[in-house]
């Protein structure tokens, strides 16, 4: 992250005419690969404070955004690229792992760099949403950099498969994940960096969640034991081995679900299942919805 000195970056050619929404004014100039946005699901145990939704987006270079007395806070996260951001007076560039918290009833802006920026974009709603800023101290800051990223997408990974669950099926959990991530950011956690043979691990699970993967053999791709192997996960992931490869294979299929081109048998397959019916019950058990039916209810905007 570094702090701007020059404003004419963010200078307008053309200012688009302006948009309303919840009494809000925002100008937009979209340039973007790919943008999908979903709603995890909220019921009375959320009223407090909950994520409305979740945005994933790629933005090509120089795509830009302005807005007015938003009612809801905004948390951008850097994946990749860069991103220019301006609130207050004060302006900076975000790079991976960076975040904007662009603030309610305030002026907030950003812009992608010359390489685009790929990010994530949670907006938070509630009635102690400013209670919970002032008191965290959160509503005076613009922006964070040296977070624990394992430990927050973590949490990313968690909201965005809350937004898959077609409905309520834990009473609370939305807001549940919305105070864990307040408190993420507030207190980063006091967690060691990920060993690097345990990211390549982890990398290579993503590529290749087909593999018939045992835990001696992950182990020994981490020069380690099968006990310390799950020591590690419990302590840089939160989670076992087995957990963490069926997470992976989950959003894999979720992915490929996407494509009505494949059939469900070829979709389990290359998740890591050799029997389609094995792959619909652990899909069902996850999201509380089959595949195919789940294949109806995805909805893209791009």
């Amino acid at each position: 992250m570094k702090e701007l000195c020059d404003s004419s970056v963010f200078r307008w050619e053309t200012l688009p005419p302006p948009s309303r929404w919840e009494g809000m004014e925002f100008y937009h100039r979209p340039s973007r690969r790919s943008y999908r946005m979903r709603q995890p699901p909220s019921g009375p145990a959320d009223s407090l404070l909950w994520i409305e939704c979740i945005c994933e987006v790629h933005l090509l270079k120089k795509a830009h955004y302005l807005r007015r007395n938003a009612p809801f806070l905004s948390i951008e996260y850097v994946q990749q690229g860069s991103l220019l951001v301006r609130q207050r007076g004060k302006m900076y560039e975000l790079e991976e792992g960076e975040l904007f918290l662009m603030q309610p009833m305030i002026e907030n802006e950003f812009l992608s760099g010359e390489s685009g920026c790929r990010k994530i974009s949670v907006m938070v709603k509630g009635k102690l949403l400013s209670s919970l800023l002032e008191e965290s101290g959160l509503g005076n800051l613009d922006v964070l950099a040296y977070l624990e990223r394992s430990h927050l997408e973590r949490l990313f990974r968690e909201i965005s498969e809350l937004a898959d669950e077609p409905s309520v099926r834990e009473p609370g959990r939305n807001s549940c994940l919305t105070f864990e991530l307040f408190q993420a950011l507030r207190i980063p956690p006091d967690i060691p960096e990920m060993p690097p043979v345990l990211a390549a691990l982890c990398d290579i699970l993503e590529l290749h969640p087909e593999h018939d993967w045992k835990q001696p053999e992950m182990a020994q791709r981490c020069h380690c034991s099968p006990t310390h192997l799950v020591r590690l996960f419990h302590r840089h992931l939160h989670t076992t081995p087995r957990q963490y490869l069926l997470d992976v294979r989950m959003r894999r299929a979720r992915r490929l679900l996407a494509d009505e081109n494949r059939s469900i048998k070829e979709i389990a397959a290359e998740a890591g299942y050799d029997n389609a019916l094995n792959f619909s019950t652990c899909f069902r058990n996850r999201f509380g919805i089959s595949p195919r039916d789940y294949r109806k209810q995805l909805s893209f905007f791009s």
